[in-house]
């Protein structure tokens, strides 16, 4: 690095320091809900009475700033403040956090991208969440935590929409989102990344979600598609936590520490502006621990504080029992007083699926072969070479009637096209182009087919004589197929 420890002055040195020396020891347990004497009685207002206790309840981190609250020690009320892009009501996460307190087990999951895989880490146990799931297990010492890492890299909302079964489990109580960085800021990725939140949100436990944004500046823009992203969280009230927001000014006002926060490429060596280091990964756990904090906190103070609130209103304000509901209307539906959008349960076969070997077996191939490039060893395709070559699979499609396929696309590689078709309606297929201008190498879903009646079909792909590349290249790289 061009940029040396020793060099470094005042605050980044002592930040430096502090991001990497040993938490200090406090307690953190949570075993239990508390209970608390009231002691003070607050004024009596219209729509409701409390008591409270002259004394914060809950473990001592429970005093904001206060002498036991490390990570507001460590990062400055101002900047976890910032960190909170948006919070909500938490109801889903605190319903989670009330389980974990009486014991119950806590199965984390975790959507993401390359950061999330942790591209550039030379340890295991430095990914980010695993130091989280390990706070956790300190807040939570009788609650069996399970973490389930799903992270999948070169991957976005329009895989991860009908395909995040093949990474998370069914039974998850938490999943954390990071993929603000892979989605490009198109309507199309939007519009995947709110059925993902809708798929997890209406899964069989009804778990939490906390979208998690990165930082990247190795992009176009500095504005990401997590930008995006946090319409849909805050329409679903899913609490969004960002390292970007807590840095991305200071970093534009003191550009050096570019080189302080991301890694860099070893062959040739060059910065790497799209992958945080270890200290990214440790301010990222950070700040979702920090987060858990202010929730458990929260949640001792209504297990402490009597008080019920009553709707002046009589129905025109929402009641507190309808907070973990899922909207019937997406946001990118009009309103109207009658739609309910169906609950949607994808199928879905994929090669880079985290639970085992691949499920994506063709039924007939000519050509076609499981294919791990070198280079990127945690990455698997079903590839085929040549024109003609064809590939069949069986699908069960369900009640939107979409067929779709996921491949990559990429500059660089020299890839082509495929045609893609359901059963004999080959006219009735769909081009899909891997070759594209931008930098980015990143898997891509694509419907095939629309209006396909549920039940069993056959889906076909052929690579075709006629290639978007410049130089001619025919290969053919898919990652998934997917119906819904």
């Amino acid at each position: 690095m061009n940029l040396k420890l020793q060099e470094m002055e005042g605050e980044n040195l002592k930040l430096h320091k502090l991001l990497l020396q040993p938490a200090p020891t406090v307690t953190r347990t949570v075993a239990q809900v508390t209970t608390a004497t009231a002691t003070r009685v607050l004024e009596k207002v219209s729509t409701a009475t409390a008591t409270v206790t002259s004394k914060t309840p809950g473990p001592s981190f429970c005093v904001a700033c206060g002498p036991s609250d490390e990570l507001c020690s460590k990062y400055g009320a101002h900047n976890l403040a910032r960190s909170r892009v948006y919070e909500g009501s938490n109801a889903r996460f605190r319903r989670v956090i009330k389980n974990a307190m009486e014991g119950k087990p806590t199965k984390i999951g975790v959507i993401g991208g390359s950061i999330s895989v942790g591209h550039g880490l030379t340890r295991f146990e430095d990914k980010w969440s695993i130091r989280f799931s390990e706070e956790w297990k300190q807040f939570f010492p009788n609650s069996k935590t399970t973490l389930v890492n799903g992270a999948v890299p070169a991957t976005s909302s329009s895989y991860m929409s009908m395909c995040f079964g093949e990474h998370i489990d069914e039974d998850v109580d938490l999943v954390v989102v990071e993929l603000s960085l892979n989605d490009e800021r198109f309507d199309a990725n939007i519009m995947q990344y709110e059925w993902l939140m809708r798929g997890i949100l209406e899964l069989p436990k009804h778990p939490a979600i906390i979208h998690l944004q990165a930082i990247g500046l190795g992009y176009g823009r500095i504005m990401i598609g997590g930008d995006t992203q946090a319409s849909v969280s805050t329409y679903y009230d899913i609490p969004v936590v960002s390292i970007r927001n807590m840095l991305v000014q200071h970093i534009i006002k003191h550009s050096e520490l570019d080189e302080y926060y991301f890694g860099t490429y070893p062959d040739p060596p060059r910065p790497d502006w799209t992958h945080v280091n270890l200290k990214g990964h440790i301010i990222m756990s950070d700040l979702l621990t920090a987060y858990t904090q202010r929730q458990i906190c929260a949640v001792e103070r209504q297990n402490t504080v009597e008080g019920t609130w009553h709707d002046p209103t009589h129905g025109k304000l929402p009641p507190a029992q309808n907070l973990e509901d899922v909207p019937r209307l997406r946001i990118f539906q009009r309103y109207d007083r009658e739609t309910i959008t169906p609950t949607v349960k994808p199928y879905c076969r994929s090669m880079q699926t985290t639970k085992g070997e691949t499920d994506l077996i063709p039924i007939q191939t000519n050509g076609w072969k499981n294919f791990i490039p070198p280079q990127t060893p945690d990455k698997q395709y079903l590839m085929a070479n040549n024109i003609g070559d064809v590939a069949k699979f069986d699908i069960e499609v369900g009640p939107i009637g979409q067929v779709r396929v996921t491949f990559l696309r990429s500059k660089v590689y020299g890839l082509g096209d495929a045609w893609c078709y359901v059963d004999d309606n080959k006219n009735g297929g769909r081009r899909l182009t891997s070759w594209w201008i931008h930098p980015s190498n990143l898997a891509h879903a694509e419907v095939v087919a629309e209006g396909v009646p549920p039940g069993k079909h056959v889906l076909t792909c052929e690579v075709m004589s006629e290639t978007a590349d410049p130089d001619g290249g025919h290969e053919f790289r898919l990652i998934a197929v997917d119906a819904s």
